[in-house]
């Protein structure tokens, strides 16, 4: 192939080296076309397949989101009772796997649903079958059904790994998947044992919903550059995990709530704010966003159910009182107005996991139970048109050092 030279417009830092320019963090890189997700990070505007997020969070279901980024469209009453009972049929794991997850149950729990979704992939007969068929080149028909299958599989068994984690790690018997149950209202009944309250149920299905697609950040992107490889669907989504566990990917949200529980007053935003203009001063978690320099439209939606679920439970603890007026403060600072540095998604989420419950340390496992749907979808797009991915490094050490004896070092 010869070479070609490209032109890429880029936001991010740009490195001088012998080779050439230098891309740090791929910031803008274009992988490939896609039809999945698109971001207007300018106007504040998030789609999925072409449908705005307000109007899917306003009137959709995970399920019903989940079936449009797989297969590309909305579906009919028929189609999505049929993909709903086929998620709910795949809901339980392989005794092996959850094995390994008790085994892991002093473990952070996105170090066991890592491990989980490598080992249920090695149970899944499916998923062997595709990973065969892959391994000599074959992608035809019948393997893209497997791998929808799969795809289906991987969506279904996230919420059951992180539940089952939750119950180990409290020294709690299991509870087993409930067929009459949402997506949504299923897992919160397999972590705390009861039915639970439908404005909660609604709150994680709409934190679902918001959170299913978002491009390429980093977990997206690490799921791809497995999958080139060929590699079997699980592997390729316990690496997502892996990258979703840096703290720089997943986990503002919990450092959100729990500064919103150090300041405790809404009286002192002002001071936080002014504070976090200065060099050397406190971050302020959720402000912010690699790809939105408008309000983060999903960051909206979540505030106003926020509003609703303290407005029925309460706000003992002041989260939603102090994050609405360091908001305010944010809003109103040219600091942040010049920086086009606004409150993201992870500002709000975290208030209501928090009186709902929820531990820190499972708000971005529940991420994860979201975004494998995106996740899966992105590798059978990818798989359509695959190459492998192979960037280069520019090599800046020095060459043809002579060999010396240890005996002589």
């Amino acid at each position: 192939m010869s070479e070609q030279t490209v032109q890429i417009k880029t936001s991010g830092k740009v490195l001088q080296s012998p080779c050439g320019s230098i891309i740090h963090g791929l910031e803008d890189v274009l992988i490939k076309n896609t039809s999945i997700s698109d971001i207007d990070g300018e106007k504040g505007i998030l789609w999925y397949r072409g449908y705005r997020i307000e109007d899917l969070a306003r009137n959709s279901t995970y399920e019903e989101v989940s079936y449009l980024i797989l297969y590309g469209k909305l579906p009919s009453k028929k189609e999505l009772a049929e993909f709903t009972e086929r998620l709910k049929t795949h809901r339980d794991l392989h005794p092996a796997t959850v094995e390994v997850v008790k085994s892991l149950a002093k473990a952070h729990p996105m170090f066991a649903i890592e491990a989980a979704v490598a080992a249920e992939g090695a149970f899944d007969e499916d998923n062997l079958k595709l990973t065969e068929a892959l391994r000599v080149g074959r992608y035809k028909a019948e393997e893209k059904e497997l791998a929808y299958r799969v795809a289906e599989k991987l969506v279904a068994k996230m919420p059951t790994i992180v539940a089952y984690h939750y119950r180990f790690s409290r020294g709690l018997d299991i509870v087993k998947p409930r067929r009459d149950l949402s997506h949504a209202a299923n897992f919160l009944y397999m972590m705390f044992g009861k039915e639970p309250d439908p404005l909660a149920a609604k709150g994680i299905d709409l934190y679902l919903i918001l959170h299913a697609d978002h491009e390429v950040p980093a977990s997206t992107f690490t799921a791809h550059v497995v999958a080139s490889t060929l590699s079997d669907m699980y592997s390729a989504v316990a690496a997502a995990v892996g990258a979703l566990k840096g703290p720089l990917h997943g986990g503002a949200n919990e450092m959100a709530v729990r500064n919103y529980l150090e300041i405790g007053d809404p009286s002192k935003a002002k001071e936080l704010v002014e504070a976090a203009t200065k060099p050397g001063g406190p971050k302020l978690m959720g402000v912010g966003h690699r790809v939105y320099k408008a309000y983060d439209p999903r960051a909206k939606i979540f505030k106003e159910f926020s509003r609703d679920y303290v407005s029925k439970f309460g706000d003992p603890k002041n989260l939603f009182a102090v994050a609405s007026a360091i908001e305010q403060e944010v809003l109103n600072h040219p600091y942040f107005q010049q920086r086009k540095l606004y409150p993201n998604v992870d500002f709000w989420s975290g208030i209501a996991f928090y009186y709902m419950g929820i531990p820190y340390e499972y708000f971005t496992p529940i991420f994860a139970v979201s975004r494998v749907v995106g996740w899966v979808a992105h590798i059978l797009e990818y798989w359509e048109n695959n190459r492998i991915f192979r960037p280069r490094a520019c090599y800046i050490g020095p060459h043809d050092l002579q060999y010396i004896p240890i005996e002589q070092r």
